[in-house]
C-alpha cells in the first residue's frame, strides 16, 4: 500500500475543531500538506501532463488559491487514480440521469477512512456525542454490497457511521420507490421528542415521501429530529419549489423544527466533506476543506458577494487528484470569520447548477500526449 508522509498530519486536522480555523490559519495549515499530495499526484499521467502544459511546479505554489484546479467533468473522461491499481478497493460512480456519462471515483483505503472520520466530525458537531437512530428515506438495497457504489451509497454509508439504529423509510416496488408501511409504523412507535437524525435526497423525499404522506393524511412527531438532505434542487426548481416551502412541508408532515431541516452542498468527487446550512441558513468549510468561488468569465478568485463557480478544496483523497476541484455549481461568499453561528472561516450560499459547459480545452490539457 502506499503510504503518504502527510497522512499523520491529516488524521491530526481535528485537533483545530471542526469549524475553528481562521482562513489564515486554513492556508498555513493545508498549503504544506496539498503540495505534497499533489507531488505524490503526479504518478498519474494525466495529472502530470495537466501540470507540464499549465507550466506548473507544486514547488512555485505559494497560495491555495494556485493550485492548479481539475474540472469535476474530468472523471467522466480521464482515470485521475493516483495510487497503484492494486491499492484500489472500490469505484464510486456519481448520480446522473439515465443516458448521463458518470464519474468514476477511485478510493483507496486510506482515502475512505479519511473521508469516515471527517463525516463523523461534522455530524457530531451537528447532533452531539452520541450515536442515535438513524432513518434513510431510501430503500435499503441502496446499500448492498452487491450493487454499484453511488454517491447515494456513499451518503447512506458515511452518514451511518453515526447510527445505533437504521431504518429504512422507503421499497421498491419494481422500478419504483414508495413508503414501506412496517418501517412507517416503526417510526411512529418512537417517544415523541427522541433525538434522531435523517437523511435522504431531496428530490426523492419531494416525490416520494411527501404526495404518500398527503395522500395517506400522515403526520409524524420527530421533534427531536434532524434531516440532512440535498440533492436534486434543478427538479424542484423547474416545478418552482423553493428551499422555504420544501422546509414547511416537512415541518408540517414529519413534525422537524424548520432550523432543524438542513440542506447540505456536497459531491461524489468530494465524499467525505458536506455543508449543512447552520442556523443562519449559511454553509461553513470544515478544517479538512477550502471553498473558493470563481469567476465565470475569468475563473479568477471572486469577492463577497459575487456570483461564480464553486471550487472546493480538500485534503482527504490520496487515491485520486481531488485537491483542487471546479464544480459546475454557482454560489457566492457571504463572509469570512463573521458569522452569527460563531463558525469561523468562509461561509457561502449555494446558488445553482450551471448549463454543462466544458471550460475550452481542459479535455485536451489533461490528455496524455504520446507522440512526445
Amino acid at each position: 500500500m502506499t503510504v503518504n508522509p502527510n497522512d499523520h498530519l491529516i488524521s491530526l486536522i481535528w485537533k483545530y475543531g471542526v469549524y475553528d480555523l481562521t482562513e489564515i490559519e486554513r492556508e498555513n495549515i493545508l498549503l504544506p500538506i496539498i503540495k505534497e499530495q499533489i507531488r505524490n499526484a503526479l504518478i498519474n499521467p494525466h495529472i502530470r501532463s495537466y501540470y507540464e502544459k499549465v507550466s506548473m511546479n507544486p514547488e512555485d505554489i505559494s497560495s491555495l488559491a494556485d493550485v492548479p484546479w481539475v474540472p469535476v467533468t474530468m472523471f467522466k473522461e480521464f482515470d485521475l487514480a493516483t495510487v497503484p491499481a492494486d491499492d484500489i478497493v472500490k469505484i464510486l460512480r456519481s448520480s446522473g440521469t439515465t443516458g448521463q456519462q458518470t464519474s468514476k471515483i477511485p478510493l483507496d483505503k486510506i482515502t475512505i477512512q479519511n473521508q469516515n472520520r471527517s463525516l463523523s466530525k461534522i455530524l457530531a458537531h451537528y447532533l452531539g456525542p452520541k450515536r442515535l437512530i438513524f432513518i434513510v428515506i431510501d430503500h435499503p438495497e441502496i446499500n448492498d454490497p452487491a450493487h454499484e457504489f453511488s454517491a447515494r451509497t456513499a451518503g447512506v454509508r458515511g452518514l451511518s457511521l453515526y447510527a445505533r439504529k437504521t431504518i429504512y423509510l422507503l421499497k421498491k416496488e419494481g422500478d419504483y420507490l414508495t413508503v414501506n408501511p412496517e418501517a412507517l409504523e416503526e417510526i411512529r412507535q418512537l417517544d415523541r421528542g427522541i433525538p434522531v437524525y435523517l437523511f435522504g435526497f431531496t428530490w426523492i423525499i419531494w416525490s416520494v415521501c411527501i404526495p404518500y404522506f398527503k395522500k395517506h393524511d400522515i403526520h409524524l412527531h420527530l421533534s427531536g429530529g434532524t434531516l440532512f438532505h440535498g440533492g436534486g434542487w434543478k427538479n424542484l426548481q423547474n416545478i418552482a419549489v423553493g428551499k422555504d416551502f420544501f422546509t414547511m412541508n416537512i415541518r408540517d408532515f414529519f413534525g422537524i423544527p424548520s432550523y432543524r431541516v438542513l440542506d447540505f452542498y456536497g459531491m461524489a468527487e468530494q465524499t467525505g466533506i458536506i455543508f449543512p446550512d447552520c442556523e443562519c441558513g449559511f454553509k461553513h468549510v470544515p478544517a479538512c476543506a477550502k471553498i473558493i468561488i470563481r469567476n465565470i468569465q475569468t475563473l479568477k478568485p471572486c469577492g463577497e458577494g459575487e456570483r461564480g463557480l464553486i471550487e472546493v478544496m480538500s485534503i482527504l483523497p490520496t487515491s485520486y487528484y481531488g485537491q483542487a476541484l471546479l464544480t459546475e455549481d454557482t454560489g457566492r461568499i457571504i463572509g469570512w470569520d463573521g458569522c452569527p453561528c460563531g463558525r469561523r472561516g468562509v461561509f457561502f450560499e449555494f446558488l445553482n447548477r450551471v448549463e454543462r459547459a466544458e471550460i475550452r480545452g481542459c479535455g485536451d490539457t489533461f490528455r496524455v500526449d504520446h507522440g512526445r
